[in-house]
């Protein structure tokens, strides 16, 4: 039987659902065209309706100078910083339409939602679950790390096919803002990948991933050197190798291939175009900034919002970039101009998330007051309302690769994927979740399809993301507030692996779109970024 529409849930239905269906789809189509060749931390403290004054940023830098995204809650002096993000990865489908299959159902214990995993047990190791001989190695942690001077609020892999690592592979420095002691032009080995991450320092960085790009089963992974001499410092932070860790070389501090500076606090959320030329960032200054990925230069700065500004994302063609707020509301720009081109009154509390499908016609926006929404990119129009049982506050959402199913991360400590592949009607969902809308029959659509439960998350907004590099390792990538990265096998549920290495709550994590690497940052405690691929180091 569908849960009972909480108050807030209906609330809400009943005063956005008017609204929500504004007339802006000429103003979208306005900005419709492509772009041209120079186009694309979470740590809030509880967030009252106004919010304090440092967002997902300050939030961090309100606990202990770093940055994440807010917990839910009363209070006049919140800030968030979001330690995590998503960045949009175009992995391969999950669910039905691409290779795998579709999402399964998995059947419920009494009282639990259908699909939910109950996590690892105390004692179970860090690998919970069992493998069979030929399944993929699992991941362990690569010999370098970044850092920022704050806690680490959202990382984001770029495209495969961004022509940033296209050009300098090498990975010669670029530009000014890059780091100081990386000499201009120099060759530093093969780079397998580039990753940017935002912290509550106020600063973006853009990291070499250094490796070469190697089979690894059905997928792809790197591999790294032994001795990584001239790609990272000279004289290299060595770390402990963390616990449970299978670590046999040195760990070095890498270089940051471009230093983002520029905004007057805290970075929440940062994202690469799918084009791969430009980056995002979203701040708790109440802006949002366009960068060259190449030079590192600031290209447009938008402004509209009238609080902390927490997550944005692309859509498909790099043209349009929505943004989350904490003034309620999401908010869709032209990248062009940097005007605003629509404003959806999204939500009765501070919105956490937001995110385009694959073809760009929907976005999905997540917030405190507990709804996931499904929008028309152009009308404005709200199409789905999804909610868990018990409302808990949305920390983040994801659309899945194939657009079928939104991952839903919740201040209770699950991660939820619900089935939006149905019509454009309302209606009651399954498996412990609701869907607002009348009577009559209820269509395809918006029911939770798994539920995966198991790490830490009740404060603080963690990202998620998925891992669909390898067809015999097909996860949801979770952070967590015990230190650890938690990785779920997307089928089952079960736990496949626990991550650990981190001296704080985890909350930005991202997973590479082609490649087996997965990207954690940690929060003040900790402050680093650090790279994590299948085991198997050249001698």
């Amino acid at each position: 039987m569908p849960a009972q529409d909480p108050p807030s849930a209906a609330a809400a239905a009943a005063s956005d659902a008017a609204s929500s269906s504004s007339a802006v789809s000429e103003l979208v189509k306005r900005a419709a065209g492509s772009l041209t060749e120079s186009d694309r931390g979470r740590d809030k403290a509880k967030p009252g309706k106004g919010g304090g004054e440092q967002g997902r940023a300050a939030a961090v830098a309100a606990k202990s100078g770093g940055g994440k995204k807010p917990s839910p809650g009363g209070g006049s002096g919140g800030s968030g910083v979001r330690n995590g993000s998503p960045s949009k990865k175009r992995a391969r489908v999950v669910g039905g339409g691409g290779p795998g299959g579709g999402v399964e159902e998995g059947d419920a214990e009494p009282g639990e939602a259908a699909g939910t995993s109950k996590g690892p047990e105390k004692g179970v190791s860090d690998t919970s679950a069992k493998l069979d001989p030929d399944e993929p190695r699992p991941f362990a942690p690569l010999p370098f790390f970044g850092d920022h001077k704050r806690a680490v609020s959202s990382l984001s892999f770029a495209p495969s096919s961004s022509p940033a690592l296209r050009g300098h592979r090498g990975g010669a420095s670029l530009n000014s803002n890059a780091d100081p002691g990386i000499v201009a032009g120099a060759g530093r080995g093969p780079v397998a990948a580039l990753c940017a991450s935002a912290s509550a320092d106020g600063s973006a960085k853009i990291w070499d991933v250094p490796g070469v790009v190697v089979p690894e089963g059905n997928g792809t992974t790197i591999r790294v050197a032994r001795r990584s001499d001239g790609i990272t410092d000279q004289t290299p932070h060595q770390l402990a190798p963390p616990k449970g860790a299978m670590m046999s070389t040195v760990t070095q501090r890498l270089w940051s291939r471009i230093v983002l500076l520029g905004h007057g606090r805290g970075i929440n959320d940062v994202a690469w175009s799918p084009s791969g030329a430009y980056l995002a960032t979203a701040s708790d200054d109440r802006t949002l900034r366009l960068w060259s990925a190449e030079t590192g230069d600031a290209l447009v700065e938008f402004r509209g919002h009238t609080n902390f500004v927490f997550s944005c994302s692309f859509n498909p063609q790099s043209n349009l970039l929505a943004s989350a707020s904490f003034d309620e509301t999401v908010k869709l720009w032209d990248v062009r101009c940097g005007e605003c081109v629509a404003t959806l009154p999204a939500h009765s509390n501070p919105v956490t998330g937001v995110d385009f499908n694959r073809d760009g016609t929907c976005i999905v926006s997540g917030s405190y007051d507990g709804l996931v929404r499904i929008w028309d990119t152009a009308t404005g129009e709200c199409l789905k309302t999804v909610y868990a049982e018990g409302n808990p506050p949305v920390g983040c959402v994801r659309f899945s690769p194939n657009g079928k199913f939104v991952l839903s991360g919740t201040l209770d400590g699950k991660l939820r994927l619900y089935d939006v592949s149905g019509g454009r009607g309302r209606g009651g969902g399954g498996g412990g979740s609701g869907f607002h809308g009348g009577g009559g029959p209820q269509p395809r659509g918006g029911r939770c399809a798994k539920t995966y439960a198991g790490h830490v998350n009740s404060r603080y907004c963690a990202f998620a993301s998925f891992l669909a590099a390898n067809p015999k390792r097909r996860c949801v990538v979770s952070g967590s507030e015990d230190g650890k990265v938690y990785l779920y096998d997307l089928q089952t549920r079960l736990v496949r692996q626990a991550l650990g290495g981190h001296d704080d709550a985890v909350l930005a994590v991202d997973a590479h779109d082609s490649l087996e690497l997965i990207a954690s940052g940690g929060m003040a405690r900790d402050k680093y970024v650090r790279f994590w691929a299948p085991l198997g180091t050249d001698d």
